[in-house]
């Protein structure tokens, strides 16, 4: 009697087991991608004073725009967003795909927007659309680093024409 005791609880455990983990994992993986929208709403609308509920402060920026600020951490991403929504206050992002996996969310999207002022090569008034991807690494509540990867060719777009065979030519 006891040799069919110790399967049997193993068989009652072992679902118990593995769905609360995945219980656990299922809530941070919904928590992460609402934090991650959220995020993108404060991008696309300029508003930068919630962000400090999302992102830590010693935030790393693996992509940085060289012609954004000089700053370091939140207060980094603060001014870039706030430089982003000035440039392009009609800024639109549409998320094709997200997805979580432990602490790491990725995410495919595409930005579309007007210029409002003259940005790398773009004349204000020009509409641009960029599809990009984003990796972001969690600790905890907030996100702690960004990897950011943008299409060459929707970058090649922005240039003004012929810009871009200048630099490819050789001498």
């Amino acid at each position: 009697m006891y040799k069919y005791f110790l399967p049997l609880i193993l068989l009652l455990v072992l679902p118990v087991l593995v769905y609360g983990q995945g219980k656990d994992q299922g809530s941070m993986d919904a928590k992460y991608k609402k934090m991650y929208n959220e995020v993108l709403n404060d991008l696309t609308s300029g508003k930068t004073d919630m962000l400090d509920k999302y992102i830590a402060s010693d935030f790393i920026e693996h992509d940085p725009s060289p012609v954004m600020s000089k700053k370091t951490g939140i207060d980094r991403i603060k001014e870039d967003f706030a430089a982003y929504h000035k440039i392009f206050p009609d800024m639109k992002a549409q998320v094709h795909s997200i997805a979580v996996s432990g602490d790491m969310l990725f995410a495919y999207l595409t930005f579309t927007g007007t210029t409002a002022e003259p940005y790398m090569g773009m004349s204000a008034g020009q509409k641009t659309s960029m599809n990009s991807i984003d990796l972001i690494r969690f600790k905890g509540d907030k996100a702690v680093e960004h990897w950011g990867f943008t299409s060459n060719e929707d970058m090649m777009k922005m240039m003004p024409p012929g810009k871009m065979k200048e630099g490819t030519d050789k001498k």
